[in-house]
């Protein structure tokens, strides 16, 4: 019995001293990350919300990694020249997409014939989000979201809201807003702009009834007197305190939030997914980048993989029914 135990513990002490080995020569296996400059490639000018929450992460890790991290302004074509440029780039951790909807789960429904999976991308980390807010001119008769709803209605042919063209937010979140009070979009007037900017721009001037954006886009516009917010979504603002939600309004389905995370190429090798895990978790809890966020106008808001694909897999589905997309 004796010679049966020692038998057995030299089996199992074998056993871990060659699992060890393996683990040892996986960890070999992986090369050393980062080691050279990092690209992250953004949709959108410079200047706007996904901009600024790509250039925050970017100044952050570079210091603290040791190499340069390059945010790549790419706009335009519904996103997809920046989508283009990360499907066709090396998995090796050296190429991100700054993701969010428009890029994501918003381009399957609004470009046509797309030349690759919006899921086979590897999605690497959620980092922060903002609600949307929705704006009239502060010389408009439209003075709550009650009396744009009724004038929606009322007149639909000649009612203008500002749209970026398809894949955006503001796109996103005034389909939803139609959708819950019955109005056909295909019956209202979208006016195209090239830039959130410049809806800000056209609600100060009083050229279009109805416009959407993030809540720090229209501070200045809101501060001079020349925007009236009129509602916001998911929760209130501390910028805008007095302005109520959608949900408190009567409308919980209007609840699209311009969510940001990071994307790599397909097939990413999990080391370098894990280890932009865990260094944008610790980020996400240092108290001078949380200040940093909140002063930018970001919420904390951290998703892993699997919950950021999830995220989008649904959101592609109500993307999908609000354009009236038939699923193949």
């Amino acid at each position: 019995m004796y010679k049966k135990k020692r038998w057995l513990v030299a089996v199992f002490l074998s056993a871990l001293v060659t699992m060890g080995v393996g683990w040892n020569k996986e960890a070999q296996c992986q090369p050393k990350y980062p080691t050279r400059a990092i690209d992250i490639i953004v949709p959108f000018a410079a200047g706007a919300g996904t901009d600024a929450a790509n250039r925050l992460p970017a100044t952050y890790l570079s210091k603290k990694w040791g190499v340069p991290i390059n945010v790549i302004n790419k706009p335009g074509g519904n996103t997809l020249p920046a989508n283009m440029d990360l499907y066709s780039a090396a998995p090796d951790g050296y190429t991100i997409l700054g993701d969010s909807p428009p890029s994501s789960s918003m381009l399957e429904a609004v470009v046509k014939d797309l030349p690759f999976k919006v899921l086979d991308k590897t999605f690497i980390v959620s980092t922060m989000s903002t609600p949307m807010i929705f704006i009239v001119p502060s010389t408009s008769p439209l003075k709550t979201l009650n009396d744009v709803i009724a004038e929606a209605k009322r007149d639909p042919a000649n009612f203008t809201w500002g749209s970026l063209g398809g894949a955006s937010g503001l796109d996103l979140v005034t389909r939803q807003l139609f959708k819950a009070i019955g109005v056909d979009v295909m019956k209202t007037k979208p006016v195209m702009f090239k830039g959130g900017a410049l809806v800000v721009v056209a609600i100060s001037g009083g050229h279009i009834k109805l416009g959407s954006t993030n809540p720090y886009s229209a501070i200045a516009s809101a501060q001079a007197g020349v925007v009236r917010v009129i509602a916001i979504t998911r929760e209130r603002n501390p910028v805008y305190p007095d302005v109520p939600t959608t949900e408190e309004l009567g409308y919980p389905t209007v609840d699209c939030i311009s969510w940001q995370s990071l994307s790599g190429p397909p097939k990413m090798p999990s080391y370098i997914v894990e280890f932009w895990d865990r260094e944008v978790k610790a980020m996400l809890k240092d108290p001078e980048f949380m200040k940093q966020a909140k002063n930018a106008g970001f919420k904390i808001d951290y998703k892993n993989s699997a919950d950021t694909r999830e995220v989008v897999r649904k959101e592609a589905e109500e993307v999908a029914e609000l354009w009236g997309v038939k699923k193949k």
